[in-house]
């Protein structure tokens, strides 16, 4: 099939692509829209590891990483979770699933934590229906951090956790980008309608290759 085949059969087939474009973004619209829209809030945390006699940078950054990721792992454990629940900032259990499995995937998806490069640096992302609560529950994070990340490794005192940057709170909700979700939609209806249009092609001269073959077939 060459470049004029295939513009040919897009050509041929343009309104049926078109509506599976248009029938794929209004899907994904009427999914997205009935969502709750949530706001974001970004804090930044420095993993800092104090140099030990006989260390050279490259393994005090190393171990810095390490760290960063068993504390990444820790954010989304029971035992850090009651930490919340249990810290000054008004996060209460009801806030969540009463059922302990919905409420390990409710806080997976609420929170999102991200190692940033390998300079030990942690950026955490809270969404919250409540803008005020998404802000608290960031606050709490990273004070559960950084009086607690003794608890979840076992270098001691040899690591201490910075606040680089504070709660920042969106001003509107991050959660749903309804222009990606149209995009997005849009594309998957794409793809449909052009699969569907070279498929259909397929099926249709492979019906007149055989139907060739028996006017062509000798008789007996």
């Amino acid at each position: 099939m060459d470049f004029k085949q295939i513009i040919k059969i897009i050509y041929q087939k343009k309104w049926l692509i078109f509506w599976t474009t248009l029938l794929g973004a209004i899907l994904v619209f009427d999914l997205v829209v009935f969502q709750k829209p949530q706001h974001k809030a970004t804090s930044k945390i420095l993993v800092v590891q104090k140099q030990v006699a006989g260390q050279d940078i490259y393994t005090i950054s190393k171990s810095a990483q390490y760290i960063g990721q068993i504390l990444k792992e820790a954010v989304y454990s029971d035992s850090f979770l009651d930490k919340i629940f249990e810290s000054p900032y008004g996060i209460k259990n009801t806030d969540f699933p009463s059922q302990l499995k919905e409420r390990r995937k409710e806080w997976a998806r609420s929170v999102k934590v991200e190692i940033l490069r390998d300079l030990g640096v942690i950026e955490i992302d809270v969404f919250y229906p409540q803008k005020d609560k998404a802000e608290k529950i960031s606050q709490a994070i990273t004070a559960v951090l950084k009086e607690s990340h003794e608890f979840y490794h076992g270098a001691g005192e040899n690591v201490s956790i910075k606040i680089l940057d504070g709660s920042l709170v969106s001003q509107r909700p991050a959660k749903p980008n309804l222009f990606l979700s149209l995009i997005s939609g849009a594309i998957i209806g794409l793809l449909i309608g052009l699969a569907w249009s070279f498929k259909n092609f397929q099926l249709v001269k492979k019906s007149d290759e055989i139907s060739s073959l028996g006017e062509n077939a000798p008789f007996a």
